[in-house]
This record gives structure tokens, sequence and C-alpha cells, in this order.
């Protein structure tokens, strides 16, 4: 034997052994497509002997439906002699000789040989991992939330049913489109940024943290969102696996708990206020009548009896404060329940009797816009705001003759906004805050009647029903108070009572 043949065949036999060795099944053919060579994990996947497979057509390692395409394959292979894999994009299946099918991967080589080209084929058994990506698929179909992987370029690979509900697009809206889709637009500029970031640093995160997130549907409305980021690995490289939670419910629960947390706050205040009033301001007319007392048990020891009648007025004086107080007092802490029935009311007739139910002197007028509203409302408290209003204002006018003024606009088509006008004397701004406190008066008590509870009473009631009151005057002459009321109480409850 000549040293070249001996060198030819001391290379086949390395080749031969680095084929038997190698951790998939080898299978080489010639270009009929004729098995010349296999190794012994070609035998263990597909189920044949080696002599089984020598010497015949590598298409009875194929499905029968794929036999009739794969001359066309052999012979695009064999125009382009270059490694690749072999049905890039689409599911190959190898056939064991059970006739049972299973995912494979299948990379070519061309080997020069002397009796010409040959092709060995590298395949591989992918079940197991076929297995896990569906059950990849199946935790990922069942999340509770939405989920969306995507790629590097942030397009869509993949979505499961919550998604879809979510977003309101189906899935073969979304697969393929870029993830921006579902961002509001005024957020998509800053996202390539935000996702190359997280491919500069993969590990599991959430997205935004410190900021509001939101998501955008198929119809173009928003909504709040929480964002967990995962990065997964794949033969294609790496993906991003989102899990996006829809929180509207949880941002409503925390908004109301914020408004009960402050009205639990202004309650807390109340209660304070309440305790202070219990503390002084009944005490002091009870102080009065204590001292009042025994002023009339020295006036009768001592046999004046002409001072008596003058002790007893201021006795029952402060009698009176005290039951007004208590009045008072009973007025806040029911302000704003849903008393009476929703009742059809003309607003103009409505204060004018209000107006003269409160006796005011001789020289004090109404005027009311001619066209004030006839609407449907809870009557009772609407009276309350009315009533307090014209007392306060006929109360601290400074004048034997006053007038005082109605109006209204429509805003915002929700609310109608009323204002009570006077002519007396004007509230310095520095004021206009603190007339809304209980229990707050601007003049001592002995000088004007009152428990300082009539503003504050109003400020409640209208709060009560999602309107505002407000105070305008420059402090010198008359004084504004202005308060919103529904249009449609309805389809309002009061938010909180006390």
């Amino acid at each position: 034997m000549s040293s070249n043949t001996s060198d030819i065949k001391q290379t086949d036999d390395r080749f031969r052994q680095v084929v038997e060795a190698a951790p998939n099944a080898m299978v080489m053919v010639d270009k009929s497509g004729t098995i010349e060579m296999v190794n012994t994990q070609a035998e263990i996947i597909f189920g044949y002997s080696r002599e089984e497979l020598l010497g015949q057509s590598i298409d009875c390692l194929l499905p029968e439906r794929f036999r009739h395409q794969h001359p066309q394959h052999r012979a695009s292979f064999f125009s382009d002699l270059q490694p690749r894999a072999m049905g890039v994009g689409r599911d190959l299946y190898g056939r064991r000789k059970d006739g049972s099918e299973f995912p494979v991967e299948v990379g070519l080589n061309p080997i020069e040989t002397e009796e010409g080209i040959k092709v060995l084929s590298a395949i591989t058994d992918i079940s197991a991992r076929k297995r896990m990506e569906e059950r990849f698929r199946q935790v990922v179909e069942a999340a509770p939330n939405a989920m969306v992987m995507v790629d590097k370029s942030g397009t869509i690979e993949m979505v499961n049913t919550q998604a879809e509900i979510i977003f309101g697009y189906s899935r073969e809206e979304l697969l393929g489109q870029s993830i921006d889709c579902l961002l509001p637009e005024r957020f998509r500029h800053q996202h390539p940024q935000h996702r190359a970031s997280f491919f500069s640093d993969l590990q599991p995160r959430a997205m935004g943290v410190g900021r509001d997130l939101y998501g955008r549907r198929k119809d173009g409305s928003e909504f709040p969102v929480e964002v967990g980021l995962n990065p997964i690995e794949t033969e294609e490289g790496i993906k991003v696996l989102s899990a996006i939670t829809d929180i509207s419910a949880r941002v409503k629960a925390s908004k109301k708990l914020a408004e009960h947390h402050e009205e639990l706050e202004r309650s807390n205040k109340e209660l304070a206020t309440f305790a202070y009033v219990a503390s002084h301001d009944l005490k002091s007319p009870l102080r009065g009548i204590f001292q009042i007392s025994h002023w009339i048990e020295e006036d009768l020891g001592n046999g004046d009896t002409l001072s008596i009648p003058s002790h007893m007025d201021m006795l029952r004086g402060r009698l009176r404060r005290m039951e007004h107080l208590l009045d008072d007092l009973l007025a806040y802490s029911r302000a704003g329940r849903m008393e009476g029935g929703l009742s059809q009311i003309d607003l103009g007739l409505l204060a004018h009797d209000i107006f003269d139910m409160q006796a005011p002197p001789s020289g004090f007028t109404l005027v009311t816009a001619d066209d004030l509203p006839t609407f449907v409302t809870l009557a009772t408290p609407l009276e309350q705001v009315l009533r307090n209003l014209f007392t306060n204002a006929i109360k601290h006018h400074d004048r034997s003759i006053g007038s005082i003024k109605l109006d209204y606009q429509v805003k915002d088509k929700e609310y109608y906004e009323f204002s009570v006008t006077d002519d007396g004397p004007g509230i310095p701004p520095e004021y206009h805050e603190r007339v809304f406190v209980m229990f707050q008066t601007l003049r001592p008590r002995d000088e004007i009647e009152g428990s300082g509870m009539g503003l504050a009473l109003v400020k409640k009631i209208v709060e009560t029903y999602g309107g505002k009151a407000t105070i305008a005057s420059d402090g010198i002459r008359g004084t504004s108070i202005r308060f919103t009321w529904p249009v449609n109480i309805e389809g309002r409850t009061p938010i909180a009572n006390s």
C-alpha cells in the first residue's frame, strides 16, 4: 500500500471516529440522497440498525408528507454548497422506524471525498426543548395578567389571552407589531432608550419604578398599569417577557382611601373643635348663668328687687345663646344627610319664602335673578344653605336698610353656581378662610348674637354634595358668598356624614 493511500485511509478512519463520537445523530448521503454513513446516535434516535439504513434513501427518515419536497431542497443545497441550517423558519420532523414522529433541528455540511461531494447531516432531537417551549407557552397563557414577549427591537412575538382582553386587540393584530402600539403616544419616544437600558443590564425588574405607567387600548383609551420585566434566553437570543397588570381598580380604591383619610382627618378636627366647644363655648353661658344667679341671690338678700328684672333678662339671654348653640351643633352634625325626598323646586319662589320666614327688618329686600332655575333636587339641604346665608347677611349688616341678591350661572354643565351678595360691611381678605371655620365670629358675641356656625354649616353641606363654597369681598363694602350645587343630585350620594 502506498504512503498516499495509507494517509487517505487514516484520514477516513479519523473522520469516521469523529462522526461516531458526535453527541447527535450524524447521517452522510450522496447527491442522490442515498445513506452512506450513520453513527450510533442515529441508530438510537431513529430506531434502525446501521445495516437497515446504509444504502437506503434519506427519505425513509422523513415523514411521508415531506418526502415529495425533499429532492428539490437537496438540489438547492448542492447548487450552493455551504454549511447551513436546514428548514430555517419551518418546523422539521424526523420519522422513527415505528412510524412515530419527533421534532428535529438539522445542520448540513458539504464534505469533499474522492467519490465527489457528500452531505453530512447533524440531526438533533429537540423533543425535550419543544416540550419545555410548550410548557412555557402554557404557563404564559394561564397567567392571570397580560403577558407580552418581545425581541430586542421591541417586536411582539408572543401574547396571551389576558393581553387580548386588557388591550382589546386580537392576537393576530399584535404579533409582529411594535410594543409601542400598547403605549400612549406621549411615552413612545422614550421607550427605545428604556428598552436599551434594560438589555444593557439584564435582570428581572419592575418597569418605571417611581413613575405612573399607562397602557393604551385599541380604542385609544388609557389605563394605569404595573409592568414586570423578565429576560428570557432563547435559541434566537434574549427576549423580554413583560407581565402587565391593569391597576385601574387599585388606583381607584387608593384614591377612595385617600378621600376617606382626608375625611377622617376633617372629622377628627371637627371632633377636636366640638371638644373645645364643650369646654369653652358651652361653659361660657353656664358661667354667666351661675354668676347672674348669685347677683339675684344678693339682690334678694339686700331687698333690692328693682334690679332683678334686668338680671332675669340677662339670664334668659344666656339661656337663649346656649339653646342656639346646641341647635347649631345639632344642625351641623346632621348637615349633608339625605333628608327628605327629591322634589322639583322653583328656586326664585323658594328663596323668597325662605327670606320672608326670617322676618327680616322692614328695610331689607331680596332681589333674585329673573332666570333662576326650576329643577329637581333635595330641597332640605338647599334650604339650609340659603337660610343660613340670608340670616348671616341680615345679622351682620351695619345699616337699617340693606339689599341681598341671589344670582346664578351654569358651571361645567354639572353644577349651578349660586351667589348671595349683600351690601353690608365687607370682610377683609385675611379673614376669608376663617369665616368658614366652626364657631368663628369676627365680632364679639356680646355685640352680635350667634354661634359662628352659619358659614361653616353652609360649607359642610355644599361640600357633601361635591360642591365648593367661596367668598369674595374687598373688605370695605359688600360680601358675595358663592357656592356650587349639582344640577343632577340624583346621581350623587353624600361624600361623607359626620
